[in-house]
């Protein structure tokens, strides 16, 4: 089957259905969003256009593969029409972890413009003070200004943990990955199962099958030019 035979314009849910019952595989659309889909959709592209250039579009066409690919493609590119309330919304929510994220690098700042002040600007001062003034009034200014310094460091360092900490949780990001604050999961969640592939070489299996189905999605190499006819019973 072509798509271009499909006489109406089916919904995402009817290609997805048309996914499951042709080669025994659908998208989790729930799962999905507008970001996810856009990255996945660039995926499948990525496969689709290496398969073309090597081996033509008319001997791409007679494998399944390929066909499969282009049925996700065009899956994702329904959802994403049908849902692009989603992307002005994804859009907002980016704004506002921005402006989150402004803040925390406001307070960094801070922190930077005390360290300055601690290490370069407060001896210097210092110095000054003790051939200008006196040398008890230079140790009377060090005392005071050394505790001072210090403690709205500690204050600052603490804020920025904190404001970080919050902006990170905001964004969604796993704060217990790697042992590191923030440090995101292992391969991305992409709205299906599995972790986000990188785009596959040509002549090896591709990654693909790992987020659409696994060995339901191609049999056959992505780039091999299988000669299956398209249709075939699910597996």
């Amino acid at each position: 089957m072509n798509l271009s035979q499909l006489s109406t314009q089916p919904t995402s849910n009817r290609m997805n259905n048309l996914l499951q019952s042709r080669f025994g595989f659908s998208l989790d659309l729930n799962r999905l969003t507008f970001s996810k889909a856009q990255r996945l959709n660039d995926l499948v592209s990525e496969n689709i256009a290496k398969i073309r250039r090597s081996y033509g579009v008319h001997t791409a066409e007679r494998n399944p593969k390929y066909m499969e690919l282009l049925m996700v493609r065009e899956s994702l590119g329904r959802w994403m029409r049908e849902n692009q309330h989603l992307m002005e919304s994804e859009m907002g929510k980016s704004e506002a972890i921005l402006a989150a994220k402004d803040m925390v690098d406001s307070i960094q700042d801070m922190v930077e413009k005390v360290s300055k002040m601690q290490v370069e600007q407060l001896p210097a001062l210092i110095d000054t003070i003790r051939d200008q003034i006196g040398m008890a009034e230079a140790d009377n200014f060090k005392n005071s200004m050394s505790g001072l310094l210090t403690s709205i460091s500690q204050e600052l360092a603490q804020a920025r943990e904190t404001a970080d900490t919050s902006a990170r949780q905001l964004a969604g990001e796993d704060m217990g990955g790697m042992g590191m604050p923030g440090a995101a999961p292992m391969g991305g969640d992409i709205g299906m199962a599995g972790a986000e592939p990188a785009a596959p070489s040509l002549g090896e299996p591709s990654d693909l099958d790992a987020d659409l189905g696994g060995d339901e999605f191609g049999g056959t190499d992505a780039a091999a030019g299988g000669t299956e006819p398209l249709g075939r019973e699910k597996r």
